[in-house]
């Protein structure tokens, strides 16, 4: 009986267990960019804030907030073990980076196309556990 509950529980609970993906909450400290309505004139933007579930061991990303979605939009993360630090961007000019050690992250927009709407920024700020 022993050995079928250790089965069991070897079954069910570990592969949950395995999975590294955290969910974090984050919040820019501040966002600067240019703003396509206006010729491309430097601005300021609005600090945001957004959850991103983040898994470093697996080397991935997600979060609707910043749409980076692998399932949605082809999207690649490596880790850069020198400096701590997981590396993501999408096929829509979106970019993710965060440091593992002390949660600070740094976020963009370079979305580059011949009818040009969206505006381009570069974000950074600070993330915690949620």
């Amino acid at each position: 009986m022993k050995k079928l509950l250790l089965l069991l529980f070897s079954i069910i609970i570990l592969p949950v267990s395995v999975n590294a993906s955290d969910v974090y909450y984050c919040a820019e400290d501040a966002s600067v960019g240019f703003d396509y309505e206006e010729n491309l004139k430097s601005k300021i933007f609005n600090e945001d804030k957004f959850k991103i579930m983040i898994d470093f061991e697996n080397k991935n990303v997600t979060s609707s907030d910043l749409f980076l979605d692998a399932s949605a939009v082809p999207q690649s993360c490596f880790y850069n073990t020198s400096h701590s630090t997981l590396y993501c961007s999408n096929a829509l000019g979106k970019g993710f980076s965060i440091n593992k050690i002390n949660l600070n992250f740094h976020t963009s927009k370079i979305y580059n196309r011949v009818d040009q709407i969206d505006d381009i920024f570069i974000s950074y700020g600070t993330c915690e556990k949620f």
